[in-house]
């Protein structure tokens, strides 16, 4: 598999990794300037139970699961902190450091990362090699850096930002016009391109995947951008379930897939996926396959989704 864009590689399957949420273990010494916000619920939220929900011995496992499987492309959806505070992202850098090069390790910010505002735009110069696109100067502001592209062998990897600030209680995300536009553009070369056209996104798009309180504003605009411009595939966290939905396009159809929490047993036990993409003719051949932590607290790999995904622009 290529790691630069080098132009999709005819034949050549493509195995990706996706996680989200793993919510890392908040670090001590927490200021008490830094949480007369907002981040003094989600502190005390941590204390009272969320600790217990998000285990750093479960993500280690999932991880090292992972690892073992031998993922060409990590994706990591958000939410690598609780508070989004300055230590939680140098730690949140440490452990992105551990799961591989960063020319092969993608992640986009969540809205606990985005908790108050400043955070993300502060924070975000801690994982800029993860986040960024390949045509990204290293000196980009982080409000114009998404939707951020990087080309690997078949595939176009687009992550989008929908992390916000939102008022106590909330946890919304939102796209915002620019960046539609920006993605609108983005959509269109790559079709071109005969590109496998994936898009990661922290909040679920589809409506009703969350509460209200919990759900991407804009949704409406952003499933009508891509009915109309098309896409491969959407990858999601921030449920802390799984889901496999499905989204109409000018295109076809399009999985829009969530994973629960790479951290917790709670509501439903840590997973990811795997998906190993295979251009063919017309189109590409997805095989689905996720992995996921038994009551026994020990990796399984779970059935295997086969989705052929028929393209008249595949290359």
């Amino acid at each position: 598999m290529t790691t630069h864009d080098s132009g999709p590689t005819p034949h050549a399957s493509v195995t990706l990794a996706h996680l989200s949420d793993p919510h890392l273990p908040l670090p001590g010494g927490v200021r008490l300037g830094e949480v007369l916000n907002k981040r003094l619920l989600g502190l005390l939220s941590w204390h009272h139970k969320r600790h217990r929900h998000h285990r750093p011995e479960i993500v280690a496992r999932l991880v090292a699961d992972m690892q073992a499987q031998a993922p060409d492309l990590i994706m990591v959806s958000g939410d690598l902190t609780n508070l989004g505070l300055d230590s939680e992202y140098r730690a949140a850098r440490a452990w992105l450091d551990t799961l591989g090069d960063a020319s092969r390790v993608m992640t986009i910010p969540g809205n606990h990362d985005a908790l108050v505002a400043g955070a993300w735009p502060r924070g975000a110069a801690a994982w800029q090699p993860y986040w960024q696109g390949d045509a990204a100067a290293r000196s980009a502001e982080v409000t114009q850096a998404f939707p951020a592209l990087r080309r690997r062998g078949p595939l176009a990897l687009i992550g989008v930002s929908s992390a916000i600030a939102s008022p106590p209680g909330f946890a919304t995300g939102a796209v915002g016009a620019t960046q539609r536009d920006r993605l609108a553009a983005m959509l269109r070369a790559t079709r071109e391109a005969g590109l496998f056209r994936l898009l990661m996104i922290h909040h679920p798009p589809l409506a009703g995947t969350v509460s209200p309180r919990k759900h991407l504003r804009d949704h409406a605009a952003v499933c009508a951008l891509l009915e109309r411009e098309g896409v491969e595939m959407v990858l999601h966290g921030h449920s802390h379930r799984s889901h496999h939905q499905v989204l109409p396009t000018r295109d076809g159809p399009a999985p829009v897939i969530g994973v629960p929490s790479a951290s917790s047993m709670h509501r439903e036990a840590a997973a990811y996926n795997l998906y190993r993409i295979t251009p063919g003719t017309g189109g590409w051949q997805v095989e689905v396959r996720p992995r996921r932590m038994s009551a026994a607290e020990r990796m399984l790999a779970g059935p295997c989704t086969r989705l052929t995904l028929a393209r008249g622009h595949a290359a």
